[in-house]
Protein backbone atom coordinates (compact mmCIF):
# COMPACT_ATOMS: atom_id res chain seq x y z
CA UNK A 1 0.00 0.00 0.00
CA UNK A 2 2.95 2.22 0.52
CA UNK A 3 6.43 2.95 -1.18
CA UNK A 4 7.88 1.35 1.65
CA UNK A 5 8.04 -2.25 2.73
CA UNK A 6 10.27 -3.41 5.11
CA UNK A 7 9.74 -6.76 6.68
CA UNK A 8 8.92 -6.42 10.39
CA UNK A 9 9.66 -9.16 12.40
CA UNK A 10 6.54 -9.35 13.88
CA UNK A 11 4.87 -9.80 10.33
CA UNK A 12 7.44 -12.64 10.15
CA UNK A 13 6.25 -14.59 13.24
CA UNK A 14 2.60 -13.87 12.39
CA UNK A 15 2.81 -14.46 8.89
CA UNK A 16 0.83 -17.62 9.36
CA UNK A 17 -1.95 -16.20 10.71
CA UNK A 18 -2.75 -13.51 7.48
CA UNK A 19 -3.32 -14.52 4.29
CA UNK A 20 -3.30 -12.47 1.09
CA UNK A 21 -4.09 -13.93 -2.00
CA UNK A 22 -4.95 -13.32 -5.51
CA UNK A 23 -4.59 -12.69 -9.34
CA UNK A 24 -5.25 -9.70 -11.45
CA UNK A 25 -6.68 -10.19 -14.92
CA UNK A 26 -4.81 -8.81 -17.52
CA UNK A 27 -7.35 -7.96 -19.67
CA UNK A 28 -8.63 -4.88 -17.44
CA UNK A 29 -7.17 -2.34 -15.83
CA UNK A 30 -6.89 -2.77 -11.75
CA UNK A 31 -8.67 0.52 -10.36
CA UNK A 32 -8.87 1.64 -6.54
CA UNK A 33 -12.48 1.02 -5.39
CA UNK A 34 -12.57 4.74 -4.79
CA UNK A 35 -12.26 5.85 -8.69
CA UNK A 36 -14.30 3.49 -10.30
CA UNK A 37 -17.86 4.75 -11.07
CA UNK A 38 -18.48 8.77 -11.65
CA UNK A 39 -15.43 10.69 -12.69
CA UNK A 40 -13.83 12.14 -9.39
CA UNK A 41 -14.21 15.67 -9.48
CA UNK A 42 -14.79 16.83 -5.76
CA UNK A 43 -13.74 14.48 -2.71
CA UNK A 44 -17.17 13.74 -1.82
CA UNK A 45 -17.36 11.53 -4.89
CA UNK A 46 -14.90 9.00 -3.68
CA UNK A 47 -17.32 8.28 -0.63
CA UNK A 48 -20.29 7.76 -3.09
CA UNK A 49 -18.41 5.13 -5.50
CA UNK A 50 -16.91 3.62 -2.27
CA UNK A 51 -20.31 2.76 -1.09
CA UNK A 52 -21.72 1.90 -5.08
CA UNK A 53 -18.43 -0.95 -5.29
CA UNK A 54 -19.76 -2.22 -1.89
CA UNK A 55 -21.85 -5.08 -3.18
CA UNK A 56 -21.78 -9.16 -2.43
CA UNK A 57 -20.87 -9.33 -6.76
CA UNK A 58 -17.25 -7.13 -6.35
CA UNK A 59 -17.04 -8.06 -2.04
CA UNK A 60 -18.21 -11.36 -1.60
CA UNK A 61 -18.39 -10.75 2.10
CA UNK A 62 -19.49 -7.34 1.90
CA UNK A 63 -23.21 -8.42 3.25
CA UNK A 64 -20.95 -8.60 6.78
CA UNK A 65 -20.53 -4.98 6.55
CA UNK A 66 -23.06 -2.61 8.27
CA UNK A 67 -21.66 1.50 6.55
CA UNK A 68 -23.43 4.25 9.40
CA UNK A 69 -22.01 7.30 7.78
CA UNK A 70 -18.92 9.06 6.14
CA UNK A 71 -18.24 12.79 7.01
CA UNK A 72 -16.04 15.16 6.66
CA UNK A 73 -14.00 15.96 9.20
CA UNK A 74 -11.39 19.09 8.65
CA UNK A 75 -9.05 20.64 6.19
CA UNK A 76 -5.59 20.53 7.11
CA UNK A 77 -5.00 24.08 7.44
CA UNK A 78 -1.87 24.34 9.44
CA UNK A 79 1.30 22.47 9.95
CA UNK A 80 -0.23 21.08 13.95
CA UNK A 81 -3.03 19.78 12.39
CA UNK A 82 -0.59 17.83 9.71
CA UNK A 83 1.88 16.80 12.35
CA UNK A 84 -1.42 15.54 14.33
CA UNK A 85 -2.54 13.05 11.42
CA UNK A 86 0.92 12.34 10.17
CA UNK A 87 1.20 10.87 14.00
CA UNK A 88 -2.05 9.10 13.45
CA UNK A 89 -1.33 7.81 10.51
CA UNK A 90 2.14 5.97 11.52
CA UNK A 91 0.57 4.82 15.22
CA UNK A 92 -1.62 1.76 15.45
CA UNK A 93 -5.33 3.31 15.28
CA UNK A 94 -6.02 3.06 11.85
CA UNK A 95 -8.05 0.40 10.25
CA UNK A 96 -6.00 -2.35 7.83
CA UNK A 97 -7.23 -4.78 5.99
CA UNK A 98 -6.67 -7.95 5.48
CA UNK A 99 -7.57 -9.48 2.03
CA UNK A 100 -8.43 -12.76 1.02
CA UNK A 101 -8.72 -13.68 -3.28
CA UNK A 102 -9.11 -16.44 -5.65
CA UNK A 103 -9.49 -15.59 -9.62
CA UNK A 104 -9.78 -18.54 -12.64
CA UNK A 105 -12.25 -19.96 -14.97
CA UNK A 106 -15.15 -22.02 -13.99
CA UNK A 107 -15.81 -25.13 -15.59
CA UNK A 108 -16.97 -26.59 -17.47
CA UNK A 109 -17.95 -22.91 -19.60
CA UNK A 110 -14.42 -21.59 -19.26
CA UNK A 111 -15.95 -18.14 -17.24
CA UNK A 112 -13.83 -15.94 -15.84
CA UNK A 113 -13.87 -15.22 -12.24
CA UNK A 114 -12.76 -13.16 -9.19
CA UNK A 115 -13.65 -13.40 -6.07
CA UNK A 116 -12.46 -11.13 -3.01
CA UNK A 117 -13.21 -11.14 0.67
CA UNK A 118 -11.88 -8.30 2.57
CA UNK A 119 -11.92 -8.30 6.71
CA UNK A 120 -10.55 -5.24 9.20
CA UNK A 121 -8.09 -4.76 11.63
CA UNK A 122 -5.73 -3.43 13.50
CA UNK A 123 -2.30 -3.74 12.29
CA UNK A 124 -0.43 -3.86 15.74
CA UNK A 125 -2.99 -5.73 17.99
CA UNK A 126 -0.65 -8.30 18.56
CA UNK A 127 0.62 -5.85 21.81
CA UNK A 128 -2.58 -5.78 23.42
CA UNK A 129 -3.87 -9.29 23.41
CA UNK A 130 -1.79 -12.24 23.18
CA UNK A 131 -4.29 -14.99 23.53
CA UNK A 132 -4.43 -17.29 20.27
CA UNK A 133 -0.96 -16.34 19.17
CA UNK A 134 2.33 -19.45 18.59
CA UNK A 135 4.69 -20.01 21.59
CA UNK A 136 6.93 -18.64 19.79
CA UNK A 137 5.23 -14.93 19.55
CA UNK A 138 4.48 -15.59 23.32
CA UNK A 139 7.73 -16.05 24.37
CA UNK A 140 8.97 -12.67 22.28
CA UNK A 141 6.44 -10.55 23.44
CA UNK A 142 7.32 -10.22 26.98
CA UNK A 143 5.31 -7.77 28.67
CA UNK A 144 8.21 -5.26 28.82
CA UNK A 145 8.49 -5.25 24.69
CA UNK A 146 4.82 -4.86 25.08
CA UNK A 147 4.68 -1.90 26.85
CA UNK A 148 7.98 -0.18 25.17
CA UNK A 149 6.27 -0.94 21.44
CA UNK A 150 3.36 0.99 22.49
CA UNK A 151 5.43 3.91 24.11
CA UNK A 152 7.01 3.83 20.80
CA UNK A 153 3.68 3.74 19.01
CA UNK A 154 2.23 6.18 20.88
CA UNK A 155 4.64 8.74 21.45
CA UNK A 156 4.44 12.14 19.61
CA UNK A 157 6.99 11.78 16.77
CA UNK A 158 7.78 14.88 14.57
CA UNK A 159 10.16 14.01 11.77
CA UNK A 160 10.14 18.02 11.20
CA UNK A 161 12.00 18.62 14.31
CA UNK A 162 14.64 15.71 14.89
CA UNK A 163 17.89 15.03 13.01
CA UNK A 164 16.79 11.90 10.52
CA UNK A 165 19.83 9.44 9.34
CA UNK A 166 19.36 7.88 6.09
CA UNK A 167 20.57 4.63 5.01
CA UNK A 168 20.72 3.21 1.55
CA UNK A 169 21.59 -0.58 0.12
CA UNK A 170 21.59 -1.97 -2.99
CA UNK A 171 22.55 -5.25 -3.95
CA UNK A 172 22.43 -6.63 -7.38
CA UNK A 173 22.75 -10.74 -7.70
CA UNK A 174 23.74 -12.14 -11.33
CA UNK A 175 22.64 -15.31 -11.86
CA UNK A 176 23.80 -17.08 -15.97
CA UNK A 177 22.36 -19.82 -17.37
CA UNK A 178 23.71 -21.61 -20.54
CA UNK A 179 21.55 -24.04 -22.74
CA UNK A 180 22.02 -24.97 -26.36
CA UNK A 181 18.96 -25.04 -28.79
CA UNK A 182 17.94 -27.56 -31.39
CA UNK A 183 19.65 -25.10 -34.38
CA UNK A 184 22.99 -25.64 -32.65
CA UNK A 185 23.45 -21.83 -31.38
CA UNK A 186 24.41 -21.86 -27.74
CA UNK A 187 22.04 -19.35 -25.75
CA UNK A 188 23.19 -17.30 -22.24
CA UNK A 189 20.31 -16.23 -20.51
CA UNK A 190 20.92 -13.67 -17.53
CA UNK A 191 18.81 -12.73 -14.63
CA UNK A 192 18.91 -10.74 -11.65
CA UNK A 193 17.87 -10.86 -8.08
CA UNK A 194 18.03 -7.52 -6.65
CA UNK A 195 18.03 -6.28 -2.98
CA UNK A 196 17.64 -2.72 -2.18
CA UNK A 197 16.36 -0.57 0.81
CA UNK A 198 16.20 3.38 1.51
CA UNK A 199 15.38 4.02 4.70
CA UNK A 200 15.33 6.55 7.85
CA UNK A 201 16.44 6.42 11.31
CA UNK A 202 16.80 8.14 14.32
CA UNK A 203 20.33 6.77 15.35
CA UNK A 204 22.81 4.20 13.39
CA UNK A 205 21.00 0.67 12.85
CA UNK A 206 22.04 -2.29 14.36
CA UNK A 207 24.11 -4.81 12.98
CA UNK A 208 21.03 -7.42 12.98
CA UNK A 209 19.12 -5.06 11.51
CA UNK A 210 21.42 -4.66 8.90
CA UNK A 211 22.55 -8.10 8.68
CA UNK A 212 18.51 -9.69 8.50
CA UNK A 213 16.72 -6.44 7.29
CA UNK A 214 18.88 -5.31 5.02
CA UNK A 215 21.59 -7.44 3.62
CA UNK A 216 19.69 -11.17 4.33
CA UNK A 217 23.11 -12.31 5.78
CA UNK A 218 21.11 -14.17 8.51
CA UNK A 219 17.74 -15.37 9.37
CA UNK A 220 15.13 -14.10 12.76
CA UNK A 221 16.07 -17.61 13.47
CA UNK A 222 19.31 -16.94 14.22
CA UNK A 223 18.69 -14.62 16.50
CA UNK A 224 18.40 -15.27 20.23
CA UNK A 225 14.98 -14.19 22.10
CA UNK A 226 16.69 -10.90 23.44
CA UNK A 227 18.10 -9.83 20.31
CA UNK A 228 14.54 -10.61 18.56
CA UNK A 229 12.98 -8.27 21.19
CA UNK A 230 15.31 -5.56 20.58
CA UNK A 231 15.13 -6.23 16.76
CA UNK A 232 11.16 -5.81 16.95
CA UNK A 233 11.19 -2.28 18.92
CA UNK A 234 14.02 -0.65 16.25
CA UNK A 235 11.99 -1.86 13.16
CA UNK A 236 8.84 -0.32 15.19
CA UNK A 237 10.38 2.65 15.37
CA UNK A 238 11.63 2.54 11.72
CA UNK A 239 8.67 1.91 10.67
CA UNK A 240 7.09 5.01 12.25
CA UNK A 241 9.62 7.10 10.68
CA UNK A 242 9.18 5.67 7.53
CA UNK A 243 5.26 5.77 7.65
CA UNK A 244 5.90 9.87 8.56
CA UNK A 245 8.07 9.89 5.75
CA UNK A 246 5.77 8.53 3.17
CA UNK A 247 2.54 10.65 4.60
CA UNK A 248 4.83 14.09 3.72
CA UNK A 249 5.20 12.92 0.45
CA UNK A 250 1.28 11.82 -0.43
CA UNK A 251 -0.38 14.97 1.46
CA UNK A 252 -0.29 18.65 1.91
CA UNK A 253 -1.62 21.32 4.01
CA UNK A 254 -4.94 22.13 2.63
CA UNK A 255 -5.94 18.20 1.36
CA UNK A 256 -9.19 17.32 3.37
CA UNK A 257 -10.16 14.59 5.97
CA UNK A 258 -12.80 12.58 5.84
CA UNK A 259 -14.29 10.08 8.48
CA UNK A 260 -15.64 6.23 7.13
CA UNK A 261 -17.35 4.87 10.07
CA UNK A 262 -19.02 1.46 9.61
CA UNK A 263 -19.52 -1.45 11.51
CA UNK A 264 -18.43 -5.32 10.75
CA UNK A 265 -19.38 -8.66 12.77
CA UNK A 266 -20.27 -6.11 15.81
CA UNK A 267 -17.28 -4.14 15.91
CA UNK A 268 -17.07 -0.83 15.13
CA UNK A 269 -14.83 1.13 13.16
CA UNK A 270 -13.86 4.72 12.64
CA UNK A 271 -11.62 4.82 8.84
CA UNK A 272 -10.12 8.51 8.49
CA UNK A 273 -8.87 9.29 4.65
CA UNK A 274 -7.09 12.26 3.35
CA UNK A 275 -8.73 13.43 0.04
CA UNK A 276 -5.87 15.51 -2.18
CA UNK A 277 -7.45 18.96 -2.52
CA UNK A 278 -5.64 19.07 -6.01
CA UNK A 279 -6.95 16.12 -7.35
CA UNK A 280 -9.52 14.96 -5.31
CA UNK A 281 -8.22 11.72 -5.04
CA UNK A 282 -7.50 10.02 -1.80
CA UNK A 283 -3.86 9.73 -0.63
CA UNK A 284 -4.06 8.01 2.80
CA UNK A 285 -6.16 5.28 4.30
CA UNK A 286 -4.84 1.99 4.75
CA UNK A 287 -8.14 0.32 4.67
CA UNK A 288 -10.17 0.98 1.41
CA UNK A 289 -7.87 2.39 -0.48
CA UNK A 290 -5.67 -1.25 -0.64
CA UNK A 291 -9.11 -2.56 -2.53
CA UNK A 292 -8.88 -2.52 -6.41
CA UNK A 293 -11.29 -3.98 -8.62
CA UNK A 294 -11.36 -4.22 -12.72
CA UNK A 295 -12.74 -1.10 -14.67
CA UNK A 296 -14.89 -3.51 -17.28
CA UNK A 297 -15.15 0.12 -19.10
Amino acid sequence: MMKYRTKLLIGFIFSNMFFCAGQQSVFYESVPIYEIGEPVTNCDINMKNLLNNWVSEKIVNANEYDFLEWSFVETLSDSSRYAYYRNYFSGTEPVYNTQRGKSGYSYPDGKEYDSLWVYPGFIHSEFYDTRGLPDEAQTILSEDVRLNAKDILFKELNIDTVKLIYHFYYKTDSIESFQTTRNGFDVYNKSAHIVSHNIASIDSLSENYIDVVMKKKKSYHDLAIEELRELLLEELLIGRIVKQLSFNEKVEIGDKVYVIKFKHKEKFYNNYIVCSSETNKVVMDYFFSGITLKNEK
